[in-house]
């Protein structure tokens, strides 16, 4: 017969190391979940600690082991996609920046119209002045713009981006800020980017337009 005295029971340190490094898989769903895989690897961590001891009187090296490597294999996917997804938005935010401001500088109003959002000419209105309005007024009212004619006049010089950062609202919008350094009338542009899904034939594909644009001038000592 075989002895029962080698027998140690199974560490509650280690099961809950297990049961966390399964549980970590929420961290792909939502960012706030991302506190399930930094605890089952503390768990993981100080189960290999109590039963990694000489004459430990619990086992659980195995479960400890696997939990640890669920906890870090998804915690680690989970934050590879956000840094993957936020590169890739950053780089549409800022690609649509660039194409408002390119059209824009070399003239093409109704393309830099065309990627801009209705809101972006939106103005108060009395009584009796809600009509349509035609092509020519929207231009008009959008080559008046004052951030609109700032960067017309960069002719010579394309403003550089400086800065493209999330505004963290629902919409998912985008703030990119680009120099007019080398235009005559200088500061800094700042353009509100969001994603919006449009019907193009039978399928639903992203169209990033400008909501917002605003220009900021140097301040004067």
């Amino acid at each position: 017969m075989e002895s029962t005295n080698d027998y140690r029971p199974v560490s509650p340190l280690a099961v809950a190391a297990l049961s966390a490094g399964a549980c970590s898989a929420v961290a792909l769903v939502t960012r706030f979940a991302w506190v399930v895989p930094l605890g089952g690897v503390a768990l993981a961590v100080a189960a290999l600690a109590e039963v990694g001891r000489p004459g430990a009187a619990r086992a659980g090296r195995l479960l400890a082991l696997a939990g640890l490597a669920l906890s870090l294999g998804f915690g680690g996917q989970a934050v590879t996609t956000a840094v993957v997804d936020r590169w890739i938005l950053r780089h549409r935010a800022v690609t649509a920046a660039g194409i408002w401001i390119d059209a824009v500088r070399e003239g093409r109003s109704p393309e830099a119209l065309g990627v801009s959002a209705a809101a972006l000419l939106r103005t108060p209105r009395g009584p009796g002045e809600e009509r349509p309005e035609g092509v020519e007024e929207r231009l008009a009212r959008f080559a008046a713009l004052e951030p609109v004619q700032a960067v017309a006049t960069c002719r010579g010089t394309r403003p550089r981006v400086t800065a493209a950062v999330p505004l963290g609202t629902d919409d998912g919008a985008w703030a990119v800020r680009a120099s007019l350094e080398g235009c005559e009338t200088g500061g800094t542009i700042r353009l509100i980017v969001l994603p919006k899904m449009v019907t193009s034939g039978k399928a639903r594909v992203e169209r990033w337009t400008i909501a917002a644009v605003d220009l900021e001038k140097e301040s004067v000592d």
